[in-house]
């Protein structure tokens, strides 16, 4: 690209600086994209399979989706506690988008009335982090063939139907 080194520290104070610019702006299209998701259809059950296909997407891409898979996995120990507290940011943000989701979903009558906050966010996060430890290990193909089968139990254990 033709930058040296002297040009990138004059913007940035180390590589530890620049590392953690570029997790935040990673972790913040994942927000970006769990919220577009979490708006996109009326009903809400839709919005959690659209949630589970656009974190899916943002998985397999080879730039972020590697760079946020690296990241997460086999942080520098030196910026481990930062990376920890920019996720617990991003958490924080995703709990308020389910806890509407939740809270819609119920009054659509969508979701279980007996279904308890903690437990649908918790569930929800299990799902999304099993299909995350899933990317490593299948092609798209057979992965995509596996969410299917995850979003029918997922649908059937929150379901009012």
């Amino acid at each position: 690209m033709g930058i040296r080194t002297p040009s990138l520290y004059s913007h940035f104070a180390s590589k530890e600086a620049l590392f953690l610019i570029l997790v935040e702006e990673v972790e913040a299209q994942m927000l970006e994209v769990i919220e577009h998701s979490l708006a996109g259809e009326e009903r809400v059950d839709r919005r959690l399979q659209a949630l589970l296909h656009a974190c899916s997407d943002f998985i397999f891409d080879s730039g972020k989706g590697v760079f946020y898979k690296r990241f997460l996995l086999f942080p520098p120990p030196s910026l481990a506690t930062s990376l920890k507290q920019i996720s617990r940011d991003s958490e924080t943000a995703i709990d308020v988008l389910l806890e509407r989701a939740f809270q819609e979903g119920i009054a659509q009558g969508v979701l279980r009335e007996d279904l308890f906050r903690a437990d649908f966010i918790a569930m929800t996060y299990c799902v999304i982090d099993g299909l995350f430890s899933e990317s490593f290990l299948y092609d798209r193909q057979t992965f995509d063939q596996r969410l299917a089968s995850v979003w029918r139990v997922f649908r059937a254990g929150i379901g009012a139907d």
